[in-house]
Formats: structure tokens, sequence, C-alpha cells
């Protein structure tokens, strides 16, 4: 996108025709390129304002086509939206058909101040913007429709229906569309929307991190809509009848593709969830003797109990998957195997299971009492034995950080210190988890690094760590921590356990059929697509991005299970629609001044439920407790219904 003619975007705006002068730009959005390699944009409209960047453009018809997406997503509840943008798309049909009056200009700006003030919804409400924008610039093109009366081709665009917490979201989950579900307590649609994407709603609605939280519009007036537990409520409710609506086995075709999974983590089971609804035969293959992957094996059961990941796992199971547990990659089998074994594509999702040391004096004794975090909360999720002591050591500041204090709090260790180099504003745990292992009684030690472990007789006595100032930023943008000189202080304990990161363990990825590797030792894939530099093996989560999120590791199940079908029928694989129309919204979104100009119900998030610290740090029984029918109908109720249409005109469109 180069060149913009006019752009009028909230209270910004760029008129480059007939200045004299050298053309003005718009933020970065010159610099979102084609729509498509070939295919130039020549127009955005959106619910903010719009860009022209040729002007054979037709105004009118797209103003149009604009109109009748809203229509498409008016929930009917309130009548300034769903009639007063019917109104104002009969109005711009009829201009566009060359029956248009002069009273039409003024109608069109009269109804889009009601649609504007009176919408109940932010769909509604930003409704009518580019329009009333159009009509501001352009006023002449449209007395000029009207007094000649030809009549115009309806033209053809591109289009996507999202909003801030569905882009935020990796999965890109239809959030206020389920969401509305609740308010109706009509739960099973609820739960169908969420399925639609993602089969793992429990789970999620436990442990996500809640990036679409982080981008929900709400917070500009109070707090944001609590989406995680609203997922959990809706998924808790109608779980049991999600099981059982897969009952009996779906009968695959006799002559199925075959697709082989390496993995059941979050990332295997999103895919073979996919892949299975689009009628392949999938199978599994698992190291472990259950699903889950790291979300089983890494995450303890007072956050997500095990048996949540076993029941939505059963919904995948009575689809058709079949499961091959205790089998594990370079060990019983290997990726060309599979390929010259039947499987006409395989999908590599073994995770980041490996832990990362300290590498500190001391480490390479091996001494009792030092367990690195990942392997520490195996063991404890799996029941085995776990020797900590009194009083323990955790050093990192992320989740597997959190998670291992507050298990260890859980083993009877007395007192869990918790040492971090940088400070609490830059721990990347998520701020409930950080919260919840201080009301615990977890010490934090900020600006503070291990150097040195201290023994006695082969066994943890104690940690050696020094003092640091925050420096310059680093490549992250992070302040980089420094030693403070002669700063060295020593925390006693029985038990140090490192949770500073994981890595992938590639010694079951060196055969020589295996896909390239990078230099940081992960799956080397394409991007957009996730396949790997061997024909037929795709990859995605941990193996490729390296320690993620468990959202964004379903969201890699997601993309690929589209990928191996489009391999599979076309025998190649291209950016998807949505991904396309993602990427011209983010380059309009980073222009956009969001603001939220209107009251709020004056209902504050509802606080989820959770035991008392005297009764949890017993067990390891579930924290959250859930939401009420009457709590999650009153957190529904906050959402503001963000939608955001956008629509391109470009040189090669769809028809709307």
């Amino acid at each position: 996108m180069s060149g913009i003619l006019v752009g009028a975007w909230g209270d910004r705006i760029v008129d480059n025709r007939q200045t004299g002068k050298a053309p003005e730009g718009f933020g970065g959005l010159e610099k979102i390129g084609d729509y498509e390699p070939g295919n130039r944009i020549k127009a955005v409209i959106g619910w903010n304002g719009f860009f022209v960047l040729d002007e054979d453009v037709d105004l009118i018809d797209m103003a149009r086509a604009y109109l009748d997406m809203v229509q498409g997503e008016s929930c009917g509840k309130c009548v300034p939206c769903c009639m007063g943008t019917r109104v104002a798309a009969d109005i711009l049909t009829r201009i566009g058909e060359g029956k248009g009056v002069e009273e039409d200009i003024e109608a069109l700006r009269r109804v889009g101040k009601v649609v504007k003030a009176g919408s109940m919804c932010e769909l509604g409400h930003t409704s009518m913007n580019a329009v009333l924008a159009l009509l501001d610039h352009f006023e002449s093109e449209f007395r000029q429709a009207v007094l000649v009366g030809k009549h115009r081709r309806r033209g053809s665009y591109h289009t996507k229906v999202t909003a801030p917490c569905i882009e935020a979201c990796p999965e890109r989950l239809d959030i206020p569309r389920y969401i509305d579900y609740i308010k109706s307590a009509r739960y099973t649609e609820s739960l169908s929307v969420i399925h639609e994407k993602n089969p793992l709603s429990s789970v999620c609605g436990r442990v996500c991190v809640r990036f679409c939280e982080f981008a929900c519009r709400r917070a500009k007036l109070d707090d944001p809509v609590s989406i995680k537990h609203l997922k959990r409520f809706v998924s808790d409710v109608e779980m049991d009848a999600a099981v059982k609506k897969h009952d009996p086995v779906a009968t695959l075709r006799p002559d199925a593709p075959r697709i082989a999974i390496i993995g059941a983590g979050p990332a295997g089971m999103t895919a073979a969830y996919h892949l299975l609804l689009k009628g392949y035969a999938v199978e599994i293959f698992e190291a472990e003797s259950e699903p889950g992957g790291m979300a089983a094996m890494g995450i303890p059961d007072y956050r997500l109990p095990r048996e949540v990941i076993r029941t939505e796992f059963e919904i995948i199971q009575k689809m058709g998957v079949v499961v091959h547990y205790g089998k594990a990659l370079g060990r019983d089998f290997r990726l060309d195997g599979l390929l010259q074994g039947g499987f006409r594509a395989v999908f590599v999702a073994i995770g980041a299971q490996k832990g990362t040391l300290l590498g500190i004096e001391g480490e390479d004794q091996n001494p009792k009492g030092y367990y690195p975090g990942i392997d520490f909360l195996r063991r404890v999720n799996l029941n085995e034995p776990v020797e900590v002591g009194r009083t323990a050591v955790v050093v990192g500041g992320g989740n597997v950080a959190m998670d291992c204090s507050r298990s260890a709090l859980r083993l009877g260790v007395k007192k869990v210190h918790l040492v971090y180099r940088r400070t609490r504003d830059e721990m990347p745990a998520d701020g409930e988890e950080i919260h919840d292992a201080i009301e615990e009684g977890v010490e934090f030690h900020y600006l503070s690094s291990p150097i040195r472990l201290l023994t006695q007789e082969g066994r943890i006595a104690g940690v050696e760590c020094i003092r640091m100032g925050l420096g310059e930023p680093d490549a992250d943008g992070r302040r980089r921590p420094v030693p403070v000189e002669g700063s060295e202080f020593v925390i006693p304990c029985d038990t140090v356990i490192p949770a500073i990161g994981q890595k992938v363990d590639i010694s079951c990825l060196q055969a020589k059929c295996c896909p390239e590797l990078t230099r940081w030792g992960t799956v080397k894939v394409d991007a957009d697509t996730l396949q790997t530099t061997q024909d037929g093996i795709f990859a995605g989560g941990d193996c490729v991005t390296g320690p993620a999120t468990l959202i964004q590791a379903m969201a890699a199940g997601f993309r690929v299970s589209n990928s191996i079908d489009q391999y599979l029928r076309e025998g190649e694989v291209t950016l998807t629609e949505d991904e396309k129309m993602s990427r011209v919204f983010r380059a309009v979104s980073a222009v956009d001044e969001d603001r939220v100009d209107r009251l709020g119900s004056g209902l504050g998030r509802i606080k989820m439920p959770m035991r008392s610290v005297e009764d949890r740090l017993d067990d390891f029984e579930e924290v959250e407790m859930g939401l009420s029918p009457e709590d999650a109908l009153l957190e529904a109720d906050r959402c503001l219904r963000c939608y955001r249409i956008l629509l391109v005109a470009a040189e090669k469109v769809e028809r709307v």
C-alpha cells in the first residue's frame, strides 16, 4: 500500500489530492504492501474511517458493501444499529443503482448520527464512522451520483469480521460471540463456538495466559472482561454433553488419508481434532503414558487437574483418533519410517521438555536436592517421590517458577525463596500467578542471581547469590541485569530448583531424514505454513518457537491442520484468506488511536472464587472454584461487543 490519496481515520486526516506538495503518509500504513503478490490494494474501509489509494474505486458501493457486512453481524437487540444501518445500506444501494434523490445525502448523515449515539454495542456505535467520513470528504461524488443517476456495477471485496480480543488470541477465537451466548444462557451454542477452533476449552479456561484480556477494550473503562473464566464456566457446564455428543465413534472412509502426529500435547491434540473433522485418519505417537504433553506433565493439579485434560481428550478419542503411548521419536520410530509406512503427512509437536540448568559452580556435582524445574514438576505430577526438606530456593521469574514454588509448599516445604535477577515489573510470569504465590507465602528476592551451589556430604546446603543492578536494555527491551560487586549473600536451603527456561531435546531429531534445525536447536519451518525442509513433514508448538504458551501451541495445531489439508488436496500450501486480512487489520490498527467514548455499566469485574490459603496449601486440589451461573451472566454482560469489520478493495477480490 503506497500513495494514499485520501485517508481519514479517527481525528487524523490526510488529503493528497491536488496539493502540489509531496504526498503525506499515514503512520506506517504505506508499508503494508500488496494484499498478496501481484494484487494491489486500492482502498480500505473500517470501523473508524477509510483509506483511498486509487481513484478508480466506487466509494458508494464500497460503503454499501461495508454496511451490508455490518447488517450481517448486527445482533438485532437495538433499533439504531439493526434498523439504522439497514436504512443507510438501502440508501446507498438506491444511489448506486441510479435511483437516489437529493434528500438521501442528508438522510445518510442523520441516520449515521442516530446509529452512533444510540447503539448498545461497539459494533453499532462505530458502524457509521466510515460512511460519515466518506460523506465529509467525497460529498461531491455522492451528489454527482444522485444527479446523474447512472447505474453502477457492484464491486467485489475482501472482508473480515474480527475484534481486538479475537486478533490478540493466537487461535482467533470468536470471543464476543461465545460471550453473547452466555448472556442468553445458551451454553451449548457458546461451547460450540469455542469448539470451532479450540478443542481444549476447559484447559484454556484454567491456564491460558489471556492475550485476549490484555487487548480487551473494556479495560479503557474499568477492568477487562474475564474472558478466560467465562470460557471455563461454559466448558465445565457443558463438557459432559460435549463428550456424549461424539459417541459413537465417527466412521472414517476406508481410503481416508493417514496422518501421523508426534506428541499428544496441546499442539498435537488440536491438530488431531481438526484433521479428524476434515475426514483424515489420525494416529498420535506419544512418549508418555497419557495425553496432555507439558500441560499434563508441567502444570500442577491445583491449577489444571489432569482429569480435565483426559476428559477433553476423550472427545478426540471418540472422534476416532488412534493413540500409541510409550512411543518416542528417535527411540521407537523414525520420521522416514512413518512416511514409508503409509502416512501421507507427519506433524512434529514434541514440545520443549528439557530443563535449562543454571551453569554455576557446584552444579556439575549433581547434588541431592537439586531438581531442574520441569523435571521437578514432572515428578510431582506423576506422584514420584521428591525429597524437598524444609527450605527451598526456586530460581526464575516465569510461570514454571511460580508452579515450582507453590508445589514445593504443598509438598511440605516450610519456606520457599524465589530468586529473580530483575524486578517484579520485568517478571514474565502471569500477574495472577505472582499474586497467588505471594499470598501463599513465597518470599521473593528481586535483583538477585545465584552464583554457587553450596553442598554438604553430596547434598544441597545452600545457594550463594549476588545482588544485581539494572543496566542498559537488552535485545528484548528489558534492562540488562549487572552484578553488584561485593554484594554476595547466602540462602541456606535443602533444595534448589532452577526454573529459568526449557529447550527442545534435539537428540531425537539428529537422523538424516529429519528436518533442518535452526541455530537455536528448534525445527526450521515456514512461518506461514509450518512446513519443514522435508517434504510432507510439518512442525509446530514449542519445538518450533521454543518454550511458549499453551494457546500458542494450540494455534499451531489449528494452523497446521489447514496446511496439511491444503498440501494433500492441492500439492502446495499458501497463506489463508484470514491471515491476509489479519495483516491488513494489524496495519490499520497500528494507526488507530483506540478510545472508548462512552460510559460503562458501572459493574466491575467479577472475582473468581478461590479456596482459602489455609485450605489449599494442604493438598493439590484445584484452587479456583469457578464462576456461578449468576456471576457468569453478570460478567458476560460487561462485554462491549467490539466487533471490527474490515473491507479491502483490491484488484483481485471476492464478491460481496
